[in-house]
């Protein structure tokens, strides 16, 4: 099964994406490890990505799509996966839909005032990306990363003003991705307000043979 994963920044969808795949055995593939492995492997991708990361872009969203789909297929994934932060575009979207139609869309849904609310108090590692919160997932030493051993700490961006500026950022991008799903009646919308444990249940609801 393919299953796209999405939700705002902040809204806990990379912690279901991976709490689906240790359950499913489905690759959990994130769009940003992705981006890393590619650099870190040196593939001509990752070396291409490198150049827009290095000015603090993200690239064109027809590089980024070439990037996932490569990944995808280098790695053996494409019969099955669940993909979160790919597509952000409706282009995405349509190049997704004609190469690895996902089977499952679903949104875990929070609004924008808890997200400012965690975001203010995640930490991130500054070697694997992996995410933490000071209150509901702090790593199990203080300041280092339980994967990677690297330092963690708060973005410079994890601040109110600038999670607004990336919800808006949000909205531009992949709000017509909703739409184009939710129009389809290929969207499944999930709360993602409760405890990730009650979360995690709704989407396992809705995930034929979960």
């Amino acid at each position: 099964m393919r299953i796209v994963l999405l939700g705002k920044p902040g809204s806990g969808k990379g912690t279901q994406a991976a709490m689906l795949s240790e359950e499913t055995g489905l690759p959990h593939l994130s769009s940003g490890a992705i981006l890393r492995d590619e650099i870190r492997e040196k593939t001509p991708f990752g070396m291409q990505i490198e150049k827009y990361v290095l000015r603090g872009e993200i690239g064109p969203q027809e590089l980024i799509t070439g990037v996932v789909f490569s990944y995808v297929e280098r790695k053996g994934y494409a019969s099955g996966f669940i993909l979160d932060g790919f597509p952000r575009t409706i282009y995405q979207a349509e190049m997704l839909d004609e190469q690895y139609r996902p089977g499952r869309c679903l949104l875990v849904d929070v609004p924008d005032d808890l997200i400012i609310d965690r975001i203010s108090s995640r930490l991130t590692c500054a070697g694997c990306g992996a995410i933490y919160h000071a209150t509901f997932r702090p790593p199990a030493r203080t300041g280092i990363c339980d994967t990677c051993s690297e330092e963690i700490g708060q973005r410079p961006d994890d601040n109110a003003e600038a999670i607004r500026k990336r919800l808006e950022i949000y909205r531009g991008d992949v709000q017509p991705v909703i739409d184009r799903y939710r129009d389809a009646d290929r969207l499944t919308v999930v709360d993602g307000t409760p405890a990730p444990a009650e979360v995690y249940k709704a989407l396992k609801s809705v995930i034929p043979d979960s």
